[in-house]
């Protein structure tokens, strides 16, 4: 949305120019079903998205989605083992065993929201709750999510779950918020599918132990067999804002933490904390950054030790800020992602695969007659060539979306709005966007 704006803010000011856009995210073409708060990728071909109030599917790289389950609330959507998908209720999980087409629901023993899932290798589930510091914590399934139980012994009195992880060998990690940082929230390991949970140790050469964790944004394990953590909390009376990783054969140990820099900052225990991290296939790192709409975005590096916060293409959430993102790949290396509360569905705009270059980009030639037009009639657009289809979109100078299709051959007739003014009519194909402005009588 911010890209075509600035589109049409150089053809308002400059009428005779053609303009192409490049950018690192790019959206779906149409915004279903409202603001969204999950995403997850099953058999390597089907998208499914959670809404507040839905779970969406696609089959075509989300160009077209269908709701496969009307069900409020939300939180999140998850797919497991041979079709098994996973929808976070309140109080309520929601499963379907044949990619979303057909649904049953199980009521769990809690009054808060579902916000997370992870599978182990054996096919055995864990679901978290919680909002804030409260929650019912932990809850396992041996039997596909037909029923679950709490896992909660070893945890403290607060159970509001902000992130659960698994690595290789079957260890599960825990992230639990404690707004009061009393010692009751912080990160913990099970070794045995959360029958019991340990504490972990966060210590560091440099500070005052213990420290103690009060808001968990990130708890990812990575290819590398590293977990990494980032928390706001304290250490006696300092303030601390963090990002640290350590391998997972050194969890149990007192060992000290690494400090992954995201930022400069007066002090190395005063950075900003990131959202968990999803690593690409050739070993890019992607998270985000929650804040106002000029500080947060998502975070972008390409080994972990320098990062960047991008924002083009990128819209915000429903409170006009920028949220936590979460990322799903397809096995070429597309990168899909929704911003929590955002309505929009994104996509890289960048060809990712190892060793697979960026193609090269032809960008789209195209003519529009008659223009002006008489509203309510339609116009021709007229194009070169192309082996793939370029999406067309008229906009209003608002930017809203008015029309959206995909081009299949080298000329087309679109409908006119049917209201008279100045709309745009933009080509994209592949990275580049291309519009001109046509006018209604």
């Amino acid at each position: 949305m911010k890209t075509i704006k600035q589109i049409i803010l150089v053809l308002l000011l400059f009428p005779n120019v053609m303009v192409s856009a490049q950018q690192f995210w790019l959206t779906t073409n149409e915004f279903w079903g409202g603001p969204k708060t999950g995403i997850t990728i099953s058999n390597d071909s089907v998208i499914l998205v959670s809404t507040m109030n839905s779970v969406l599917r696609s089959t075509d790289e989300c160009y077209s989605l269908e709701t496969v389950l009307n069900a409020k609330p939300i939180s999140t959507v998850f797919s497991a083992q041979a079709g098994l998908i996973l929808a976070g209720g309140k109080g309520k999980i929601y499963y379907s065993e044949d990619n979303g087409s057909n649904w049953d629901s199980v009521a769990i023993n809690s009054t808060f929201p579902v916000t997370q899932f992870v599978e182990n290798i054996n096919g055995e589930l864990f679901a978290i709750t919680g909002i804030e510091d409260e929650g019912d914590g932990v809850f396992y399934s041996g039997d596909k999510g037909r029923t679950w139980e709490q896992r909660n012994n070893g945890l403290g009195a607060y159970l509001g779950c902000r992130k659960i992880a698994i690595d290789r060998n079957n260890r599960l990690y825990l992230a639990v918020s404690d707004f009061y940082e009393s010692w009751y929230g912080g990160f913990y390991f099970s070794e045995n599918n959360g029958i019991s949970w340990e504490k972990i140790s966060i210590t560091s050469d440099s500070l005052a132990n213990p420290v103690k964790v009060g808001i968990p944004y990130n708890l990812s394990v990575l290819p590398n067999d590293s977990v990494y953590i980032s928390f706001k909390g304290i250490s006696y009376n300092a303030f601390l804002s963090l990002n640290l990783y350590k391998s997972i054969d050194e969890i149990k140990s007192n060992s000290s933490w690494n400090v992954m820099k995201f930022r400069e900052s007066n002090n190395w225990w005063e950075d900003t904390p990131i959202n968990s991290i999803h690593q690409s296939q050739n070993g890019d790192w992607y998270s985000s950054l929650n804040g106002a709409i000029h500080q947060g975005g998502t975070c972008f590096s390409h080994n972990g030790k320098s990062w960047e916060i991008l924002d083009y293409g990128l819209g915000t959430d429903t409170m006009n800020a920028r949220n936590e993102q979460h990322f799903v790949e397809t096995s070429n290396g597309r990168i899909f992602m929704i911003q929590y509360m955002d309505e929009r569905i994104y996509k890289t705009d960048t060809s990712i695969v190892t060793s697979t270059p960026k193609p090269i980009e032809v960008n789209p030639n195209f003519n529009i007659y008659p223009n002006p037009i008489r509203k309510g009639e339609s116009f021709t657009l007229e194009m070169d060539k192309y082996n793939d289809a370029p999406e067309i979109s008229v906009y209003e100078i608002s930017g809203k979306k008015l029309f959206y299709t995909r081009a299949y051959n080298t000329k087309i007739n679109i409908p006119a709005p049917v209201k008279e003014g100045i709309y745009i009519v933009s080509v994209r194909k592949g990275y580049s966007e291309k519009a001109l402005k046509i006018v209604v009588n």
